[in-house]
């Protein structure tokens, strides 16, 4: 969603964006949405499809009988979703796929997340090192945590899907603490970004065992201390 913003931003169309997360009872105001938006050259963005299956159906009706000549030529259809079998064909092939998924290796995975980061943001902070110590530390967690998905149940117990808004919203939770705060709250961000944040995902009592242990491992006062290692082996 986060760069759907910033497009729509890009292009002039953030004000005419419009977002409806599909649901129990959301089928009818997602085609009022779709049918508005066709009129009025809207961007009409429909989050979790994964989890409306059943309206899916009605949304390969509604492609298949649109009239090109009546669809205003700034209207744009978005549609996010997990992977799904049930998700129509016709859909998939009458639109451009985009799949968004974490890159191998935590190198691959740094480089992207600080490839993601603005400049702007970056120096934005009034304690300048401490944040961009944080912002390593934060995103070294990020990245050991995605990793270990890859070794199955030695990784996780249970898979998850975490993703880089919660990246984006801890990342923002640390400048302002920073920034607030004279003494930097390690305890207060550790259970915000471990038990809330990426925490509202894990449903496995040992896998929260493990993400709290790993985040303080890597957001706690030493790492203002010098040059701190967050391996061993350095």
């Amino acid at each position: 969603m986060s760069y759907l913003f910033e497009l729509a931003r890009a292009q002039g169309m953030f004000e005419k964006l419009k977002i409806l997360s599909l649901g129990q009872g959301q089928g009818e105001k997602a085609r009022e949405n779709i049918m508005s938006g066709r009129r009025n050259g809207d961007w009409i963005c429909l989050q979790n499809c994964h989890l409306a299956v059943s309206w899916l159906k009605t949304l390969e009706k509604i492609q298949e009988n649109q009239d090109e000549s009546e669809i205003n030529p700034l209207y744009r259809l978005w549609l996010t979703s997990m992977p799904s079998s049930k998700f129509p064909v016709p859909v998939l092939q009458s639109g451009i796929k985009l799949t968004n998924e974490p890159p191998k290796g935590l190198k691959a995975n740094l480089s992207r997340t600080y490839n993601e980061i603005k400049d702007e943001f970056y120096n934005s902070s009034n304690k300048p090192r401490e944040f961009q110590k944080l912002l390593f530390s934060l995103a070294f967690f990020h990245a050991i945590i995605l990793e270990r998905r890859k070794f199955g149940a030695i990784g996780w117990n249970i898979p998850y899907d975490w993703m880089n808004s919660d990246f984006d919203t801890s990342n923002l939770q640390v400048k302002q603490y920073v920034d607030a705060q004279a003494v930097i709250p390690y305890k207060a961000l550790n259970v915000i970004i471990a038990e809330i944040n990426y925490g509202g995902r894990v449903t496995d009592d040992k896998d929260m065992r493990l993400i709290k242990a790993l985040l303080e491992s890597y957001m706690n006062s030493e790492i203002m201390t010098g040059v701190h290692n967050f391996s061993p082996s350095g």
